[in-house]
């Protein structure tokens, strides 16, 4: 019978690269499924999870401003892939819609949610305008004050930190 032979630095290299290949995630609860999300924007609608219920008391005061805005709940029937990760409430004042918890998935016209995106986008920027210019006016010429901070949105994949 014949022999392989295989010297440290391969066997150290095929570990490595083992463990590169292998990358843990959190698992995200809140995540849909790519596939579900381009269908529905397809379609023109935009994806969310809506909560319904604290404590286990109804959140209507959230639900009636989410409905008053154009969130509908989605069916179902309407996401049949997510019913292995999500039950349906089969009583009550949601029953028939996909839930994770005390969140219900909910779809909303992509137009309305891009511009209830940019209505409050442009309202978080005229309140950090209106910080800067307060503390512009309230600087010294004997000890003045600069602004050198930069801001950065990110969305996706969660914030990476050093060790």
């Amino acid at each position: 019978m014949a022999r392989t032979t295989v010297s440290r630095s391969e066997e150290s290299r095929e570990l490595n690269s083992r463990e590169q290949d292998y990358e843990y995630r959190e698992p995200n609860l809140l995540e849909i499924p790519e596939s579900v999300e381009n269908r529905f924007l397809d379609q023109g609608l935009k994806l969310r999870w809506i909560r319904i219920s604290t404590k286990n008391q109804d959140d209507y005061r959230n639900v009636g401003k989410r409905h008053a805005e154009g969130w509908e709940f989605v069916s179902i029937e309407e996401v049949p892939e997510m019913q292995h990760t999500s039950f349906v409430r089969d009583e009550g004042r949601y029953m028939g819609t996909v839930c994770r918890g005390d969140l219900a998935l909910a779809k909303l016209p992509l137009r309305k949610a891009q511009a209830r995106q940019a209505h409050y986008e442009n309202a978080s920027r005229e309140m950090v305008d209106a910080v800067n210019a307060q503390l512009m006016n309230s600087s010294d010429s004997r000890m003045p004050i600069r602004n050198n901070s930069k801001t950065q949105v990110t969305r996706g994949r969660p914030a990476k930190f050093q060790d």
